[in-house]
């Protein structure tokens, strides 16, 4: 006889961004290891279980379930302007109760948390005895950032980063200006600085971090975290380098309107323009690009959401809530009167739901030759895997090794 397999359960955060990671995860341990996966999804009110989505990904039955956490309300333990790792880690924190009933039901022989879920590590701590990782989606230089910022910068520096007149020197890796830390260490009055700290300690109290990188990506970073003896005696944990993870562009449906759109573009003459699950920009910032994409006469596809004025990551919860989303058809409110539940519109042969407001006058007719407005949501690997894509506009601070990925598969120097 065989030894028995190995199973596995893994927590997702509320949001696609997480989800999306967790179950290219899971799904590389069932393909590749013949590791049975539990995916424990902490659902939100805003963010309901998107079964379209869980059906994209061809798994294994046999080989990975779902366990999906009903949604809890925390609007009485939340200001009503509390920043998304904040509401995130409170949501965790209130589901904690399902997520023990899930694992005592399922009973994996290790528990894989992702970078926002730690806390669940301390329940497995005190009521289970199984190995617990923490998964990082990211890179490994957010990681180290983490960890070092939780458990050394926050203890020696004072006041709030942005001011601090030096860069801030993690050993083994490449300096940080306070101007590029992460979102959460900006203000760190803010709940969501408290909660940072937390994590970066907490992944320290894993039996080991699975990051999405690579040598070849992150090769100084890499060996920060595993040879330089004063980062290490910080981090503490074994690292393990699992990536690159992406999603499989043959296990999706191929034939959508944008691709057959982009199939028709010139090769590397498109610049997408998207700026992640839960990123938003202002009413001035949404102008400001509108008439940038307008003047530069450039192809593009352009992600767009409405605009927020209370930060950058306000749509978090209610991006993407359904995969196949419509796009705006390129004409004006004053040329077209298009009803918002038409399908499809015959000058473009798109999906349609009217115009948009938030853009300015004219913008949709102006650019109607030139590119795309998608709202809400896109198959990101399968535009940024189309030979059209030249360029990706995005944040930064979130995307770095997504857009250094990407360069890679493309053969692009960004």
């Amino acid at each position: 006889m065989g030894s028995p397999q190995l199973h596995v359960g893994i927590v997702a955060s509320p949001g696609k961004g997480h989800l999306i990671p967790v179950l290219v995860l899971g799904n590389r341990l069932a393909v590749f290891h013949n590791i049975k996966a539990t995916i424990i999804i902490i659902t939100s009110k805003n963010s309901p279980p998107d079964t379209q989505l869980l059906k994209t990904f061809n798994v294994p039955r046999k080989l990975i379930d779902v366990v999906q956490i009903p949604p809890v309300d925390i609007s009485n333990l939340i200001d009503t302007d509390a920043k998304v790792v904040t509401q995130i880690c409170v949501m965790v924190r209130q589901a904690l109760p399902e997520i023990r009933i899930a694992i005592s039901t399922i009973k994996p022989d290790a528990l894989i948390v992702d970078l926002l879920s730690t806390e669940v590590m301390t329940l497995v701590s005190r009521e289970f005895n199984m190995p617990k990782y923490v998964f990082v989606p990211t890179n490994a230089w957010f990681t180290a950032l983490a960890i070092y910022s939780a458990k050394v910068l926050d203890k020696e520096i004072e006041g709030q980063y942005v001011d601090h007149g030096n860069i801030l020197m993690i050993p083994g890796c490449k300096p940080v200006r306070p101007d590029d830390v992460v979102d959460a260490m900006l203000d760190r009055n803010d709940e969501q600085y408290n909660e940072h700290v937390r994590l970066g300690i907490e992944y320290t109290l894993s039996d080991g971090i699975l990051i999405n990188t690579w040598e070849e990506a992150e090769c100084d970073t890499l060996k920060g975290l595993t040879e330089n003896e004063r980062l290490k005696s910080v981090v503490k944990v074994q690292i393990y380098p699992i990536g690159p993870l992406r999603r499989n562009v043959e296990d999706k449906n191929m034939e959508n309107w944008i691709l057959k759109w982009l199939d028709k573009q010139p090769s590397e003459s498109v610049l997408y323009v998207s700026f992640g699950s839960g990123g938003t920009l202002s009413s001035k910032q949404m102008i400001e690009l509108a008439w940038g994409l307008k003047l530069s006469q450039q192809r593009f596809v352009w992600v767009v959401r409405p605009p927020c004025d209370g930060g950058a990551d306000g749509s978090f919860f209610n991006s993407g809530q359904n995969p196949e989303q419509t796009a705006v058809d390129k004409s004006e409110k004053e040329e077209d009167n298009v009803k918002s539940s038409c399908s499809l519109c015959p000058a473009q042969h798109l999906p349609c739901d009217g115009t948009l407001d938030y853009l300015p006058e004219g913008f949709l007719t102006r650019t109607r030759d030139k590119g795309l407005v998608v709202q809400t949501w896109a198959q990101q690997v399968e535009i940024l895997s189309h030979s059209a894509v030249g360029g990706f506009l995005t944040r930064t601070r979130d995307k770095g090794l997504v857009v250094q990925t990407w360069a890679q598969q493309v053969e692009i120097t960004l």
